[in-house]
């Protein structure tokens, strides 16, 4: 903040993998699939949860996704916030940049990738507010 880039800044903190929600034998967690992220900065719009939050984490749940022990499917790609990350950054929303940057960002429906809109309340680094 001191030298005027917090606008310019967007930290990003995930985990590679998942872990169950109920304790393993040893009163652990052992591997699973999804993850979070933490997004924060000077133009995120925070305060969010994004993504699909599971109405039941029992196995057979109405979704499909509990598959017991805590495990879920995941319901949101791992490129939904990269995608709205790189086009802050620049990269054109589709194309050969954004192709080369996020290669599987293709195999997902769009509604299912989060924007720049979705994402920040600045169009980009240094520049005005978005206004949608």
């Amino acid at each position: 903040k001191a030298l005027n880039l917090w606008e310019s800044t967007v930290l990003v903190q995930f985990s590679e993998f998942g872990r169950t929600l109920d304790p393993n034998t040893a009163l652990g967690a052992d591997h699973a699939w999804g993850g979070h992220h933490f997004m924060f900065g000077g133009s995120v719009q925070g305060g969010k949860v994004l993504g699909h939050y599971p109405s039941n984490f029992e196995q057979g749940d109405a979704e499909g996704i509990a598959l017991g022990r805590g495990r879920m499917i995941p319901t949101t790609p791992w490129d939904a916030m990269w995608k709205g990350v790189a086009e802050w950054f620049g990269i054109p929303a589709s194309g050969p940049e954004m192709d080369t940057v996020l290669p599987m960002h293709k195999n997902f429906p769009p509604e299912r990738l989060y924007g720049k809109n979705d994402l920040f309340h600045l169009l980009s680094p240094n520049t005005e507010e978005i206004t949608s």
